[in-house]
């Protein structure tokens, strides 16, 4: 086992680090929920609170990295960090930084789907403002049947509205 200290020390930094990133997924969800809603209002806000919680964390870890260089006793990332508590053999420890790993697993699969969401609303604007010029880029081709049942694969000649 480690120095106590340094073992105590470590803890309460991984522990401070599970909370802000159950912070940081809070926000998240917080910032799907305005997303499903479409509440533009309700985005925003939560995209103010994300972003500043981002720059929170860069700051804190930067104040942060000093101290875990010091514990392990050598620059540190995050596989050494990984190595250095597996060795410790510190099963608070250890139970720290797989805490710390699933919240942060949490955090990347709920900002893989926000980004889902994100992605499928600006594809549905883009499809709409298309059809509002009377453009079809992403599907040059009608989606039609001919009258064997076989798909219709002409290309499409939209006409604008404003001009219909």
């Amino acid at each position: 086992m480690g120095n106590p200290t340094s073992d105590h020390r470590l803890l309460i930094l991984l522990e401070t680090q599970r909370q802000d990133a159950k912070c940081m997924l809070d926000a998240l969800k917080q910032e799907y929920n305005a997303l499903k809603g479409n509440d533009l209002r309700a985005f925003e806000q939560a995209m103010d609170v994300k972003l500043k919680h981002l720059n929170d964390l860069e700051q804190k870890e930067l104040l942060s990295l000093p101290e875990l260089e010091k514990i392990i006793g050598s620059p540190c990332d995050r596989r050494q960090l990984e190595a250095f508590i597996i060795n410790s053999r510190n099963p608070q420890l250890v139970a720290g930084w797989r805490s710390l790993h699933a919240t942060l697993k949490q955090c990347h699969e709920q900002n893989l789907l926000n980004q889902r969401i994100l992605e499928g609303s600006h594809a549905q604007m883009q499809q709409a403002l298309n059809l509002l010029r009377g453009e079809n880029h992403e599907n040059p081709s009608s989606n039609t049947y001919q009258d064997s049942g076989k798909s219709d694969h002409r290309p499409v000649r939209g006409q604008s509205i404003a001009v219909a």
